[in-house]
């Protein structure tokens, strides 16, 4: 690894532009929109979606209300704190806090999946994704001290999971009884969430944090990983082998940089020794490899759904959250750079994956975006959903922590 202060090339200038840009649509835009209509004054919560009505006028809409939207927005609107911004209104933290402890917990160290909106009735089955999300906002609240109670509700979460969901060779069932396919993609937000308690601190409670870090960490390098293409598959039978048929061979783009990005995160965590780290930080440049190689679409400059297993292209079209997760793994790739042609590199491809990213925002009403790029050329049309947000402004949060370290010798 380099001296990210001491070197400077014109590519980094791309990247610090580039965060100036997202970050001002950030603050100006998309916060100020969202917490005026995506907030739920009257039932509580936060709406599923916004977009234009039929004589377009933006409308709000969202029968119910589920686990991860709440805890994807409480995230959201904290990361707005922490880069200055301030309600007009109602805070939305607080506001989505009361509502989650209020509507959500089931009782017994777990939580609802999702609500009815009007009721507050439970209306969907446990869901290993959605609890991913709790212990992760969980996480977030202790940093703030928003909840004092915040660790021992995670602890007491992650216990009925070992005890209820657990499988005995690592990993946990979706379902009970348990049904198929199993799937990489909730134990990878589960290892997104234990990373984020891991810098929470408190010694002693990290110990069950990072047991589940290094746990799924080996599941992803152990199971996950194709090891003849070094590629993270997506959908698994009961022994964490590929699921049979088509599903076993899906391979996401999106998630190559998504867990690349998780990896080098766990990889300069402290809790690795050296020769696995290094078997951490070369499966993580694979997975990029994988993403960048087979997995964008050179032509429009953005990462698409899915490939297969033979690195076939499966579904060209492309969502917008890949872009996110494109950037972020690029961030970590240029932390992680050893020499100038490395961070070049790594600059360039940044501001490529944040390019791509801007193209999805809205212009009619900046603070929207556009879900899915089509196969095509066009947008599909459709509102604008808050499951979204998270993906986009944890982008840019990682691109703030990047460029400020890289330009001023620490965070920003």
């Amino acid at each position: 690894m380099i001296d990210m202060v001491a070197w400077h090339a014109p590519e980094m200038d791309g990247v610090i532009s580039l965060h100036e840009q997202l970050l001002g649509w950030l603050r100006d835009c998309a916060l100020p929109l969202w917490s005026t209509y995506g907030v739920d004054l009257e039932g509580g919560g936060f709406f599923e979606t916004l977009g234009f009505d039929r004589n377009g006028v933006l409308a709000a809409s969202g029968s119910v209300r589920r686990g991860r939207v709440v805890a994807r927005q409480i995230f959201a609107f904290d990361v707005g704190h922490r880069i200055g911004w301030r309600p007009g209104g109602v805070d939305p933290v607080a506001h989505g806090c009361d509502y989650l402890f209020a509507h959500l917990p089931r009782g017994d160290g777990l939580f609802h999946t999702a609500v009815d909106a009007v009721t507050h009735r439970a209306v969907d089955p446990f869901s290993l994704y959605e609890h991913a999300f709790y212990l992760f906002v969980l996480a977030r609240l202790a940093q703030t001290g928003a909840r004092p109670d915040a660790p021992a509700l995670a602890l007491e979460c992650l216990g009925q999971l070992r005890v209820q969901w657990g499988k005995a060779g690592g990993g946990f069932n979706e379902s009970m009884p348990p049904t198929l396919p199993l799937k990489s993609n909730p134990h990878m937000h589960l290892l997104e969430a234990a990373l984020e308690w891991i810098e929470v601190g408190g010694g002693a409670t990290q110990q069950p944090w990072i047991a589940l870090a290094r746990e799924l960490v080996g599941l992803c390098l152990t199971y996950f990983v194709d090891a003849s293409t070094g590629a993270v598959r997506e959908y698994f039978n009961h022994d964490w082998r590929p699921a049979p048929g088509a599903a076993g061979r899906v391979v996401e783009p999106g998630h190559q940089f998504e867990w690349a990005w998780l990896l080098l995160r766990w990889a300069e965590s402290g809790h690795v020794d050296a020769a696995a780290r290094q078997a951490v930080v070369n499966a993580a440049l694979r997975l990029m490899e994988v993403g960048e190689h087979w997995g964008v679409d050179r032509h429009r400059g953005i990462a698409i759904n899915e490939i297969r297993d033979d690195m076939h292209v499966n579904d060209s079209a492309a969502k917008i959250w890949p872009q996110t997760e494109r950037l972020k793994a690029w961030c970590a790739r240029l932390e992680h750079a050893r020499s100038p042609g490395e961070r070049e590199l790594a600059c360039r491809k940044i501001v490529e994956a944040g390019h791509g990213l801007q193209r999805y925002f809205r212009l009619e009403r900046p603070g929207l975006w556009h879900e899915v790029w089509s196969a095509d050329g066009s947008f599909a049309p459709g509102p604008s959903k808050a499951s979204s947000f998270y993906h986009i402004v944890c982008a840019i949060d990682v691109l703030r922590r990047t460029a400020g370290s890289s330009a001023a010798g620490g965070d920003s």
